[in-house]
C-alpha cells in the first residue's frame, strides 16, 4: 500500500497521479522511445528529430578518433624531419671530428719536425761556437 510508505497520506501529483508521475506515459512519448532504442540498436541515426546523447557520444569518439589520426601523422612527419636532421648532423660533426684528427697529427708531425730542427741547428750553433772560440 502506498499511503503506508509514505506516512499514511496519499500524496498526488497534478495530474492526479501518484508522487506526480503519470500511470502511462503519452503515445508520443512511447513512439520517440521505441523510435531511439531502434535505431540504438541497429546503430542507425535517429530519424525522429532529436539528437539522442548516445549518436552525440559516438560523433565526439569519431571526432576525436580523427583529431587523433591527424596528429599521429603530423608526429610522423615532424619525426621524420627531426630524424634527418640528426643524421644530418651526425655525418657533418663526423666529418668535422675527421678532419680536425687529421689536421692534430698534421700540426704534431710539423711540431716534431721543428724540433728536430730545432736540436740540428742548436747543435750546429754550439759547434761554431767552439770553432769561434778556437780562433
Amino acid at each position: 500500500n502506498v499511503s503506508s510508505l509514505v506516512g499514511g497520506h496519499r500524496s498526488r501529483g497534478p495530474r492526479g497521479s501518484l508522487c506526480g508521475f503519470r500511470s502511462r506515459p503519452p503515445l508520443a512519448t512511447m513512439k520517440s522511445v521505441a523510435c531511439n532504442v531502434f535505431f540504438l540498436v541497429f546503430g542507425i541515426a535517429p530519424l525522429c528529430g532529436a539528437v539522442t546523447p548516445i549518436t552525440k557520444v559516438i560523433q565526439l569518439l569519431k571526432e576525436m578518433e580523427a583529431k587523433g589520426v591527424s596528429e599521429k601523422e603530423a608526429e610522423a612527419v615532424r619525426f621524420s624531419a627531426f630524424s634527418q636532421w640528426c643524421s644530418d648532423q651526425k655525418r657533418i660533426k663526423s666529418e668535422e671530428i675527421a678532419e680536425g684528427t687529421a689536421k692534430i697529427e698534421e700540426l704534431t708531425a710539423k711540431i716534431e719536425k721543428a724540433a728536430a730542427e730545432i736540436a740540428s741547428l742548436t747543435d750546429r750553433i754550439q759547434e761554431l761556437d767552439e770553432d769561434v772560440g778556437r780562433w
